[in-house]
């Protein structure tokens, strides 16, 4: 027992003899160092050391006379990456605005909407003449672009059982239609506020305010509303679209499928004129301060002509692709921990973590571009963690071996038996330059809506190549030999299965 004692007493004073130097170290940590205490040892303006006078970089070599004054050719080399790197942070972080802006322009421009009120309706569904990013052809869209700037405060009136969302002119969240809506499925009417709105505000209205003046409200019905001309005339007699103090005008309601429609952000130094007109027509008030100051350093400026020359057109350019490359890295080569839904497949998520696109308290960037350089409309309801509710997205870019998926190969697709969805599902196939349909010249969505030769087991072989393999016709999906695609697999009301990640999809297999 005495010896007992003894070594606890021992232990006793380590530990006391240690603490200060335990404490030290945990002042030390980023999060808790205290420079009072532990600030380093004592030095002088010899301690500086400064970058060296010549300076190796990847845009070339850099000279400084008198130690820091840039040579002539320096000053040039350092402004022209200057600005390309500006640029091509630009085309990422303003991507969200332009694929909006994308939309809403080709509705007016290229479907020939005349006011706010006219609506479209994918009533034959989507084709490959719409690039839509990601859109599907097994639900009828219906859509409308308001603009609060020349309507004022804006009536959407929307038919039950919709489900839909509207986006502000930065594609962020206005809110939902239909049951994960104010409405709860029973249609009604939304109001949306233009910014600094000082007007009354009637009774009876959901009611949003936006931060900016343009807005795209989608909606998807189901098999109530038909197809064809009965869903042209079903959306038309029933979604409406019109300025709060005016009744409801005369407004077209047009079938858009195969009308043929660019909507996607350009790829090259004219992007930055669309991204001039947004800034011109928005508020100030709707962009990040930061995001306004780079701009400025690039020639566009609210209230200022957008004028650039020669140089600037060509770094315009050069930024356009870059920011495309690195676009295209995230989405089909991303390096996010969390970007695979199960581990041991190659299915990846479109939202990583959440529809806010925020991380421990800082924006989540590389999830940002993640979705909208291949998708479109932002809503909770697009990340559904409730069984039956939403809709869940997963892509696959690559087979069971890693390598991409590509046009002139076969491939098979077992999906398991009971899938877990309260509606359907669906897989198409997308062109990985456009994000859009797959225009293979033939049939680029199988789905449980339509009808599949399942096996004993239940589950379902799907085919994808650019030849049917013998007597597999009715779960084929036709590819482009000459280019690689990736697929979208959708779930309409996802149940527990795949919430909770029991039902687990098979990868891609080649077949030699």
């Amino acid at each position: 027992m005495k010896q007992l004692s003894t070594a606890i007493l021992i232990l006793f004073i380590a530990v006391c003899l240690m603490a200060p130097v335990w404490a030290q170290k945990a002042d030390n940590s980023a999060e808790t160092r205290n420079l009072f205490k532990t600030a380093g040892q004592k030095q002088t303006a010899k301690d500086f050391k400064p970058a060296p006078d010549k300076i190796q970089t990847n845009f070339g070599t850099l000279e400084f006379k008198g130690g820091a004054f840039p040579d002539k050719a320096s000053v040039q080399k350092i402004y022209d990456e200057m600005d390309l790197q500006r640029a091509t942070q630009t085309y990422m972080d303003f991507f969200p605005a332009l694929s909006l802006y994308g939309i809403v322009k080709s509705q007016v421009r290229d479907f020939g909407f005349k006011t706010p009120s006219d609506i479209g309706v994918m009533a034959d569904f989507m084709k490959p003449s719409e690039n839509y990013l990601t859109g599907n052809d097994v639900t009828v869209y219906a859509f409308a672009t308001l603009d609060l700037k020349v309507d004022g405060a804006t009536v959407v009136e929307i038919p039950p059982g919709m489900y839909g969302n509207a986006n502000d002119a930065i594609f962020k969240y206005l809110t939902d239609f239909g049951p994960t809506g104010p409405d709860k499925g029973k249609g009604g009417k939304y109001l949306f506020l233009p910014p600094g709105y000082k007007g009354k505000v009637p009774d009876g209205y959901f009611v949003l305010e936006s931060p900016g003046y343009r807005i795209w409200a989608m909606m998807r019905g189901f098999g109530e509303v038909g197809t064809g001309e009965q869903a042209v005339q079903w959306f038309k007699d029933r979604l409406k679209v019109y300025p709060l103090f005016t009744r409801p005008r005369e407004h077209t309601a047009t079938n858009t499928s195969g009308i043929g429609a660019n909507t996607l952000p350009l790829e090259d130094g004219s992007v930055f004129e669309m991204l001039n007109e947004i800034i011109q027509y928005e508020p100030t008030s709707l962009f990040d301060k930061e995001l306004l100051g780079r701009l400025a350093t690039l020639g566009i400026e609210k209230g200022k002509p957008f004028n650039p020359d020669v140089r600037m057109k060509g770094i315009f350019d050069q930024a356009a692709k870059q920011g495309v490359a690195m676009s295209r890295a995230i989405v089909y080569a991303s390096r996010d921990p969390e970007i695979n839904y199960w581990s041991n497949r190659h299915w990846e998520k479109m939202f990583i973590r959440n529809t806010a696109f925020m991380i421990n308290g800082h924006s989540d960037i590389d999830a940002r571009t993640l979705w909208h350089y291949q998708a479109i409309c932002v809503s909770p309801n697009l990340l559904s963690t409730t069984p039956g509710v939403g809709t869940a997205y997963l892509t696959c870019f690559r087979d069971k071996d890693g390598a991409y998926l590509l046009g002139d190969k076969t491939y098979r697709l077992r999906v398991p038996p009971n899938p877990p969805v309260k509606r359907f599902w669906a897989v198409t196939a997308y062109d990985p330059m456009s994000r859009s349909l797959l225009d293979s010249g033939g049939n680029i969505t199988i789905s449980s809506t339509r009808g599949v030769d399942a096996n004993p087991d239940g589950s379902v072989d799907v085919y994808f190549g650019p030849k049917a393999p013998k007597d597999k016709e009715k779960n084929f999906i036709k590819t482009d030999p000459d280019k690689g695609f990736f697929v979208v697999f959708r779930f309409y009301g996802p149940l527990e299965g795949y919430i909770e990640k029991t039902w687990v999809m098979n990868d891609f297999e080649l077949l030699k």
